[in-house]
């Protein structure tokens, strides 16, 4: 009986060593494994440290631009009033004409953006060269027949006049645009301005007039007599004058305009365009004439306009 208890007792012994009784190599360590499975203090020393993904850098955008635009003027739809006889172009013979502009901008969201531009109108001629026209001036009592008090002289003479005139402006707008950001480089806007329009208006008038003759007529009107060359003295009016007038005027400009940009560099665009601009200010002057006062009115303006520039970032 005791070799059996003594076997039994060794056979208990060697089942609990292979079973119950971990080695020093496989001690848990918590959950997730045991040390085994992490390897060896060796191992944890050269292993490599994770490093968080890198964030991208912010895109930085530019706050201010400027630019520089050449335009044509398409069409004009204006008034010219004239008086005393003399003719002017007809207002909507303001146009085919380049002007040039330049501005600043600055972006305030991504699609939004306002700059202020000032634009640069050359003279546009009003009035040109001689004209001839015949004025007919009534003296009374007649030089021919002096005692018949009902009798009237007509004297007529013949005007050259010469009216060198032109007008020129600028405008200072403040404008808004709206951008339409598309995937390529081609940006689609809209925009609308308000600002202030400056009209400058120079004539010169030179007129002179020469006497043709002076035909008599009785209380009915019928001729009595006629004497060629035989205009009263001192003629009536004055046989001719010169005189220079400048004006200038002050009024509100407002404009739409639609076109888009193409980015042909970062930081550089090409800029065209349409803008239909309304410019308000008018005027006019009044020179003398043998008809009496002659007047040139030139009222407000509206302009059909094509503009191309280029648009530089400042970061």
């Amino acid at each position: 009986m005791r070799h059996i208890a003594e076997s039994l007792t060794i056979g208990l012994a060697a089942l609990l060593a292979t079973t119950a009784t971990p080695r020093a190599a496989d001690w848990a360590v918590g959950s997730g494994g045991v040390i085994k499975d992490y390897g060896s203090i060796k191992d944890y020393k050269n292993a490599a440290v994770p490093v968080p993904a890198p964030t991208p850098a912010p895109q930085q955008f530019a706050d201010w631009y400027v630019r520089a635009d050449i335009g044509y003027n398409l069409a004009t739809s204006s008034s010219i009033d004239t008086s005393g006889g003399i003719t002017a172009r007809n207002g909507e013979d303001l146009s085919g004409y380049f002007f040039g502009g330049i501005g600043a901008g600055r972006y305030l969201t991504p699609s939004i953006r306002a700059d202020f531009n000032f634009d640069f109108r050359p003279k546009k001629v009003v009035t040109s060269g001689p004209q001839y026209f015949t004025a007919i001036r009534k003296q009374s009592p007649s030089q021919l027949y002096p005692l018949f008090p009902t009798y009237t002289d007509i004297s007529t003479y013949a005007v050259t006049h010469t009216d060198d005139s032109g007008t020129a402006d600028q405008t200072a707008m403040i404008n808004l645009y709206y951008d339409f950001h598309t995937a390529s480089r081609f940006t689609p806007y809209i925009g609308a301005g308000i600002g202030l329009d400056f009209k400058r208006y120079k004539r010169a008038t030179t007129q002179n007039s020469t006497c043709v003759g002076t035909q008599t007529v009785d209380q009915n009107g019928v001729q009595a007599g006629y004497a060629a060359g035989s205009c009263p003295t001192p003629a009536t009016p004055v046989t001719g004058f010169q005189s220079d007038h400048y004006t200038s005027a002050l009024g509100v400009a407002v404009a739409v305009m639609a076109g888009g940009s193409y980015r042909v560099s970062e930081g550089v665009a090409i800029d065209a365009g349409y803008r239909l601009m309304w410019e308000g200010a008018s005027l006019g002057t009044t020179s003398d004439g043998i008809n009496g006062a002659t007047n040139i009115r030139l009222s407000d303006r509206l302009d059909h306009e094509i503009r191309t520039g280029v648009r530089i970032d400042l970061n």
